[in-house]
């Protein structure tokens, strides 16, 4: 029974040694991101080339693959989303694929307990779609996977050697943002001049609504004078190309700013200096 004992005590000393002193050889990775007002993250483990040829080789064209390296590649979506055209309950998923030559299927599971393939049920499968691999300009020594931003949207790509391929994940935040602005600010449902800047501030640098911007905007000021909604304004009215009224709006921003006193002189003056700028600019425009 000692020796029995001692067996063991040794095997576990070692192991756990062992696995202390040397690193993985696929070490965790998580990549995770704010998309408008949804949270995604991804868990993966990160298997390396080192040396062997990947795609066609270690990662068998046409063959199930984890998407990664031991336990299931997970992914979280803290609200719904929509991928190829199929909405995702919020709620965390495994990931699989089928790689080929110039083709992909990615799979989202609902089961994420999963180590290796081996165990891999496809009536758990939540989604399958094909997406088309590309080539990489940099080699990518370690299974990469990145979540880009997209205004309010996402791309999450999965890179390894010279081979990438990416998917678009939709979120809700812009449906929720324009039922927001539609249902309780193009209604006068709010006091908070800030809600209507915001609101106006948000259709300007996604380049869209700027008639509606304009009209936002506009209930912001009339509920308070602050210096930044008039530079608001006359950037959205820039950026219809409406130069009289810009110009119009950054005269009456110049006197209005001169009145404040929580501003001293020179940065009342730089401000003005500014606004003369692009009423320059405004003018020259107009003679075109």
């Amino acid at each position: 029974m000692k020796i029995l004992l001692t067996v063991v005590f040794l095997t576990t000393t070692i192991h756990s040694f062992s696995q202390s002193i040397f690193p993985s050889l696929s070490p965790k990775g998580r990549i995770e991101q704010r998309i408008g007002l949804t949270d995604i993250s991804v868990d993966y483990e990160r298997p390396a080339s080192r040396g062997r040829k990947v795609f066609g080789g270690l990662i068998e064209y046409e063959k199930l693959w984890r998407t990664g390296a031991g336990h299931c590649t997970k992914i979280k979506f803290s609200k719904p989303v929509t991928i190829d055209n199929k909405k995702i309950d919020q709620g965390t998923y495994s990931v699989f694929t089928i790689p080929k030559a110039n083709e992909w299927t990615v799979i989202l599971n609902t089961d994420t307990t999963l180590y290796g393939v081996g165990s891999y049920d496809e009536k758990k499968d939540l989604l399958r779609f094909k997406t088309k691999s590309q080539p990489t300009d940099r080699y990518y020594e370690s299974l990469t996977i990145d979540i880009d931003v997209i205004p309010n949207n996402a791309s999450v790509s999965i890179e390894w050697e010279r081979t990438r391929i990416s998917f678009l994940v939709e979120t809700e935040s812009d449906k929720v943002a324009d039922d927001f602005i539609q249902h309780h600010l193009l209604t006068d449902k709010s006091s908070d001049a800030d809600e209507y800047a915001a609101a106006a501030e948000y259709y300007f640098y996604l380049d869209k609504n700027l008639d509606r911007a304009l009209i936002l905007i506009d209930k912001a000021i009339a509920k308070k004078s602050q210096s930044w909604y008039y530079r608001q304004k006359v950037d959205i009215l820039e950026k219809q190309m409406k130069y009289k009224e810009a110009i119009d709006c950054a005269t009456l921003a110049i006197a209005l700013d001169q009145k404040r006193t929580e501003w001293d002189s020179q940065t009342r003056q730089n401000i003005e200096d500014e606004y003369k700028k692009r009423i320059e600019l405004f003018k020259s425009k107009l003679k075109k």
